[in-house]
């Protein structure tokens, strides 16, 4: 009898540190479930569309590789997402300068871009305006009105399938969308296209509006 105690004596403490870490693994489990049942029942937090700063007043400009201005871009208020890295605007307003091609400037009551900033869209009194190139009669100023544009930074392209109003001099045209290429300063027109073009001869004195 005293050897089979000894022998089971023996055995207890053999297992008696598998047993303990054995009773810490189960307590450390339960603490963490009881501690947490929020988590565990409804899966991972998803982030919500919601501001995580803001700027009042803000103004930016971007330089291009001679340190010379490429883009300015301004506005009354900016707030920027954290779920998708987008912000929006209060009366932005920005204006791109390219050498050899006249400035080109936007605004709105509202806008927003997406996360790498290569899309812009203005919302409500959106306006966009190309400078007078340098023979204002083969080149005058032309601007486009709507009240919604999207800007294509990388492309420089201007668009918007909603009715615009386009003036180039003392032409104007009304059309239900346009599509403006900066590069090779394009316009074209889409759906229901009327208004009026008023042509300059060669070499005349661009007529004054």
């Amino acid at each position: 009898m005293q050897s089979i105690l000894s022998s089971l004596s023996r055995l207890a403490m053999r297992a008696l540190p598998m047993l303990l870490m054995a009773v810490v693994a189960g307590s450390t489990f339960w603490l963490v479930q009881i501690n947490s049942p929020r988590e565990a029942a409804t899966g991972p937090k998803t982030a919500r569309h919601e501001p995580d700063y803001y700027m009042d007043r803000f103004a930016a400009t971007e330089l291009d590789v001679n340190g010379d201005t490429k883009l300015r871009f301004n506005g009354d208020k900016m707030v920027h997402f954290e779920d998708d890295q987008t912000y929006e605007f209060a009366r932005p307003a920005m204006r791109s300068y390219d050498p050899g091609r006249p400035p080109v400037s936007g605004r709105a009551d509202r806008g927003k871009m997406n996360a790498d900033g290569s899309i812009i869209d203005l919302y409500d009194n959106g306006l966009i305006v190309r400078a007078q190139g340098p023979d204002p009669a083969q080149d005058p100023q032309m601007s486009a009105a709507s009240e919604y544009f999207r800007i294509l930074v990388n492309d420089d392209l201007v668009k918007t399938d909603k009715p615009v109003q386009l003036t180039r001099g003392v032409s104007v045209m009304n059309a239900n969308g346009l599509l403006f290429n900066n590069v090779t300063r394009e316009v074209q027109l889409f759906g229901n296209v009327r208004g009026t073009i008023v042509t300059t001869p060669r070499g005349a004195p661009a007529p004054r509006s």
